[in-house]
């Protein structure tokens, strides 16, 4: 015996895997298997979870917000797009370095900072006075908050196993669901009231600016939750500090087993997945200026097969965020127009109903919200709860790619259907399914770049894939509202098409469950 290992047979020679089976050398995602799954993955989901609500808060929260303030802030149709995908622009430029950063310096540590980040620049939007100062003040939220948006996914999805982790990330988007239901109930509470307090003649107090407050109270208290979370064990194999991940794992172990001890936790040393040793390689022998740094972090995605992968998935967060980021901001708007005693017409169809008044259908300066707002905004939250869950529950039996179909496909019938449905409440809940399928779809989108990339270039896939699909989302709620008003039939009809793009192309993915 030398150096402590045993001496083989003579016609058996020492070979690699013989030292690292005695070395009880393991891969993340076997000494991840061997922590267990309990109070670590449920608590992380939970956390990530609210990093997703944070994202769907200021989103969804600013479509609530926008039909009360506009009087106060003499908000054109046009602007009110604007600023409805203002957030979604942030996210859009800021998406591919927070990325970068997040593969090189750390998910959590990226993960609290921006949180405060989207915290301080959501509270201040409440002191917005125009166009112009509300604008910047969400684009900065949006640059913020788009680490959340994407990070989470990573962060969460190296905690878990991979046989795990699609359900995981799934049930995690359950809380998208309750930040909808958050914000309208908030805002139908909130609003309820009238009362002003007057700081100047040209500053007045009213409650659609505690919203602001209200809504990124989440993103707050999620940061401060942040600060006593560990690294991801995954990241810290990726960038050489072994010995780190180790006792993260090991406290995993201990937590998972409801043990003091780590007698049980056979993993002495780890390494690399192959894939992701051969992209540390190249990373160590290219290093070099921010530039080249981030340059050379992004080459991997570019080749085969990882073009095709990362190409289809741009193209379904396209889907997504077009639905869900575009027509979702407009949803409240056209609810509250469906049901505004002006606008309802017996047996009309909503696209005649928006287009009765030409022009004015959504432009109309209401100044307030129908209940039946707040009413169907909430019912698109319970509903988006409960199909996540239920799609989280048959993940582990389902390839994501089926479930990935399924969604868009039911989304694209949604859109179909609306043109020939003439009663408003069925119009309204074709709405709902329709934005809460196709949103849905970003979850699984993410799911499946956290499964097909690896470590050193998967946050930032993702924050790629979301640029494009945040420029969807920021085009679509910006042009969206007068399509509709123009031409509401083929703007549904194109809707529903990409929606069936996006089915149809997920059969080029690998199956992932």
């Amino acid at each position: 015996m030398e150096n402590g290992l045993p001496t083989p047979h003579s016609d058996l020679p020492i070979s690699e895997a013989t030292v690292r089976k005695a070395q009880n050398d393991h891969t993340l995602d076997e000494a991840l298997q061997l922590t267990g799954f309990g109070k670590v993955q449920i608590i992380l989901s939970v956390l990530s979870g609210v990093s997703m609500m944070t994202v769907v808060n200021e989103a969804v929260g600013i479509s609530i917000i926008l039909p009360v303030a506009q009087c106060d802030l003499s908000l054109s149709p046009w602007e009110k797009g604007i600023l409805g995908g203002s957030m979604l622009l942030g996210i859009m430029v800021s998406s591919y370095f927070w990325g970068y950063l997040a593969d090189t310096r750390g998910r959590q540590r990226i993960l609290k900072y921006a949180l405060f980040g989207t915290s301080f620049f959501g509270a201040m939007s409440c002191l917005a006075t125009g166009f112009v100062s509300l604008f910047f003040l969400r684009l900065l939220t949006g640059v913020c908050v788009a680490a959340p948006a994407s990070t989470v996914y990573a962060y969460l999805g190296e905690f878990t196993t991979p046989s795990r982790r699609s359900q995981m990330l799934s049930f995690a988007s359950v809380w998208g669901g309750v930040g909808i239901v958050y914000v309208s109930s908030i805002g139908w509470w909130i609003l309820s009231y009238d009362w002003v307090l007057t700081f100047s003649d040209s500053f007045e107090f009213k409650p659609w600016r505690l919203l602001f407050i209200i809504n990124t109270m989440p993103g707050f208290l999620n940061g401060i939750a942040f600060c006593f979370c560990p690294e991801s064990p995954k990241f810290l194999v990726s960038q050489g500090r072994n010995e780190e991940a180790l006792e993260i794992l090991k406290k995993v172990y201990k937590l998972n087993k409801g043990t003091d001890s780590t007698d049980g936790y056979e993993v002495t040393s780890l390494r690399l997945d192959p894939e992701d040793a051969i992209a540390r390689e190249q990373s160590e022998n290219g290093s070099g200026a921010l530039l080249k740094s981030m340059v050379q972090q992004t080459l991997p995605i570019v080749k085969l097969p990882y073009l095709v992968y990362f190409i289809i998935c741009c193209v379904h967060n396209i889907g997504a965020f077009t639905i869900y980021g575009g027509l979702g901001l407009w949803f409240p708007d056209i609810i509250n127009h469906m049901f505004s005693a002006n606008a309802t017409v017996e047996g009309n169809k909503v696209c005649n109903i928006l287009e009765q008044n030409g022009t004015q259908a959504i432009g109309m300066e209401l100044c307030n919200d129908e209940s039946e707002t707040f009413s169907y905004t909430l019912i698109s939250g319970v509903m988006s709860v409960v199909q996540g869950i239920a799609v989280s529950l048959v993940l582990g039996k389902i390839d994501v790619k089926i479930m990935t179909m399924f969604n868009f496909t039911v989304a694209g019938i949604c859109g179909v259907t609306l043109q020939f449905v003439t009663n408003p409440y069925a119009v309204a809940i074709l709405f709902c399914l329709m934005i809460v399928f196709a949103g849905h779809c970003v979850v699984l989108v993410n799911a499946n770049v956290v499964a097909l990339f690896n470590t050193k270039v998967r946050a930032m896939t993702i924050g790629l894939t979301n640029v494009f699909g945040r420029l969807s989302g920021f085009a679509a709620s910006s042009l969206l509202g007068n399509m509709m008003l123009v031409n509401c039939e083929l703007t549904l009809i194109i809707l529903s098409l990409l929606m069936f793009t996006c089915s149809i192309s997920a059969i080029l993915l690998p199956s992932k469950r």
